[in-house]
């Protein structure tokens, strides 16, 4: 038994190991004595967020050779590099005594630190020149390590300093503890460099650490009671688990803890869960260990905050009253994967394909190369509902062994009593395909009609502005032609990529008009009415009410720009929006200066336009210096592309007299 570091994750393969991080090891004994950091340089195709990932296969556009990491745009030390860019800086450090050393790192934008393969520092994110620190214990000698920086533009900045044991404070490292491999200087080449799609990074728990200690859970401190952990078997300095399985963000030459056997599932069966010791990003992990046979086969999910400290021998996580809403485990299938809940799902949730993303990270442990993104994904034929809602089976074709298969929950995705899961991404260990258990495909249920009206609807006048199959009645803001950014799928008008607002070949005056509005995760979106089409844009003429994420988008902290509202101008009275993924239903109400915003059949917004108070809002918002803002008599309905994924559908008006 052994482990195994490769790639920033730690592959568990029935051992875990205990104690300090020691000098890097490699079978092959090389010259590290070449003075300085090794930097290379990597021009980007587009611009970051967070810490990228470069698609496999590219070379740096430069590469130099530095004797202390300390440098900053304003003294032009990027000045050979065009932003967007990320630096890979590569090395060692050597140090003289074993103790604990804290290193600060400055960078903008983000940079993380790695020493030994241990995250050290993750100062990830778009910011200025800021410090964040870090600690490590070290043996005495040579380490391997590396700091991944990106800039997305404006000053660059990036410095390593330290404070070793015997020091009051931070300082340069010295030229003379860094050095790195003598001839490992790469190849260059010209050019942008691809970089992977990054998984979109939500609340907390999708995407991103949870924040909480799991509630469904408490340290026995807290419950008044003790609680030892799984009976180890231990070789040495090794613990070993019940299943090979890779954990995310953990590292094997961390000091950890023991696993925990908890009770998670309502039958109580202890044997199926494992707690993993709390990892580099301050998570604990919870894995689950599917049977297959003879064939153990793992899957990990997030579980909780590590609340302070870890865990010492003797401590441990107890369960208390409450059930939250997760994934209890995955389980392997010849044909797919297996989902099961903690409560039942939602009755409107689970069987769209669409709402789950699968990737496979193959990995070769014999060729030492782990796990790697390509941003590719695996499409799920199907997704089939048991019929007490508590599991789920994707239908998933061409699954390869040796890979960890990520698994995401995507919305819409909710418990029967409106919860939303606790974490939604499961990377599942899957070293082969069962072929003794086979999904079971069920058909699903029957949609309910849609893009089509009532006859109590046409004998009152209404019509249909999108039929469900082909976008005629719309064409591209100030073109003539419908962009090739939005599609018909689904019978619905959906923004698939970059083509601008869409707008009615109609203009109307006075009107009722009805739709029904999908957004993506984080997505923002609007309807705007009584357009102007031969302004620059819709919103110099046009009010709008907001289609958004109120969760995860930045314009639903404030309640003037949040959904349903008249954006800028006037909050709704509350939230009315279902869970995202679910589609919302809008009746917009236009009759001269009255205007009225209903959202799932309640009215949130009334105002009117061009009254004192209007006007005092408009004069005091960033359509002051816009003169034909919300006084154009007749125009054209909008539906806005701002960037994200949306659907609208069942779209249709009645005109007033």
């Amino acid at each position: 038994m052994r482990t195994r570091r490769l790639a920033g994750w730690s592959l568990v393969i029935g051992v875990l190991a205990v104690g300090s991080v020691s000098p890097a090891q490699d079978e092959v004994l090389i010259d590290r004595g070449a003075p300085g950091l090794l930097l290379s340089f990597y021009e980007l195709e587009q611009s970051p967020q967070f810490m990228p990932e470069l698609a496999a296969g590219q070379l740096p556009n430069l590469t130099r050779i530095v004797r202390t990491l300390d440098l900053d745009s304003n003294r032009g030390d990027f000045a050979a590099v065009n932003s967007p860019f990320l630096t890979e800086v590569t090395g060692y450090i050597h140090t003289t005594s074993p103790a604990n050393y804290a290193f600060r790192l400055i960078s903008d934008d983000g940079a993380r630190l790695w020493i030994d393969d241990h995250l050290v520092i993750d100062h990830d994110g778009l910011h200025g020149p800021e410090p964040k620190d870090g600690t490590v214990d070290l043996t005495a000698g040579t380490h391997k390590l590396r700091i991944s920086h990106f800039d997305a533009g404006g000053g660059q900045r990036l410095a390593l300093l330290w404070k070793p044991p015997d020091a009051e404070d931070y300082g340069a490292v010295p030229a003379g503890a860094l050095t790195h491999d003598a001839g490992a200087v790469p190849k260059s080449a010209a050019g942008k460099k691809r970089i992977i799609p990054p998984l979109r990074r939500g609340l907390p728990g999708d995407g991103t650490p949870v924040a909480r200690t799991h509630p469904s859970f408490q340290p026995p401190s807290a419950a008044g009671q003790s609680a030892t952990p799984s009976e180890p078997v231990r070789d040495g300095q090794y613990v070993r688990l019940p299943a090979p399985v890779w954990v995310p963000d953990c590292l094997a030459v961390a000091p950890v803890s023991p696993t925990y056997s908890i009770a998670l599932d309502r039958d109580g069966d202890q044997g199926s869960n494992q707690l993993q010791v709390s990892s580099d990003s301050g998570e604990w992990k919870r894995i689950f260990v599917d049977e297959c046979g003879e064939v153990r086969q793992g899957c990990v999910f997030r579980f909780s905050a590590s609340a302070g400290a870890p865990l010492s021998n003797h401590e441990g996580f107890s369960s208390h009253q409450g059930t939250v809403f997760e994934m209890l485990g995955v389980r392997a299938m010849s044909n797919g994967f297996e989902i099961e809940f903690t409560k039942p799902l939602d009755a409107r949730c689970g069987w769209e394909p669409d709402s789950y993303l699968v990737e496979q990270w193959p990995f070769d442990l014999e060729e030492g190369r782990g796990p790697r993104r390509d941003g590719s994904s695996t499409s799920v034929k199907s997704a089939s509902v048991s019929p007490d809602r508590r599991k789920v089976f994707l239908e998933v074709e061409g699954l390869q062994p040796s890979s960890v298969v990520y698994i995401r929950l995507l919305p819409p995705c909710f418990a029967e009593d409106g919860q939303r899961p606790w974490s939604t991404e499961a990377w599942y260990t899957l070293s082969r395909v069962p072929q003794d258990r086979t999904g079971q495909v069920l058909p699903p249920p029957p949609k309910p009609p849609a893009n089509v009206l009532t006859d109590s609807e046409r004998q009152t006048g209404w019509k249909l502005l999108f039929d469900g199959k082909t976008p005629a009645g719309w064409h591209g803001w100030k073109k003539s032609e419908f962009p090739a950014g939005w599609e018909v799928i689904d019978g619905c008008l959906v923004r698939t990529g970059r083509g601008g607002d869409i707008v009615t070949d109609e203009e109307f005056e006075n009107f009722e008009l009805a739709l029904e509005w999908r957004i993506s995760p984080a997505g923002n979106s609007g309807i705007f009415f009584r357009a102007d089409e031969s302004l620059r844009w819709a919103w110099e003429t046009a009010p709008e009410m907001q289609v958004l994420d109120n969760a995860e988008h930045a314009d639903g902290r404030s309640p003037l720009t949040s959904a349903g509202s008249n954006y800028a101008l006037h909050a709704p009275t509350r939230d009315v929006t279902r869970p995202v993924g679910l589609f919302n239903e809008v009746r917009i109400l236009v009759n001269g200066a009255h205007v009225e915003h209903w959202l799932n059949g309640e009215k949130i917004v009334e105002y009117e336009l061009g009254s004192p108070q209007w006007q005092e809002l408009v004069a005091a918002s960033k359509f002051k210096d816009m003169p034909k803002y919300g006084r154009t008599a007749k125009g054209r309905i909008v539906l806005q592309d701002h960037g994200d994924k949306v659907w609208y559908r069942n779209i249709k008006i009645r005109q007033l007299p």
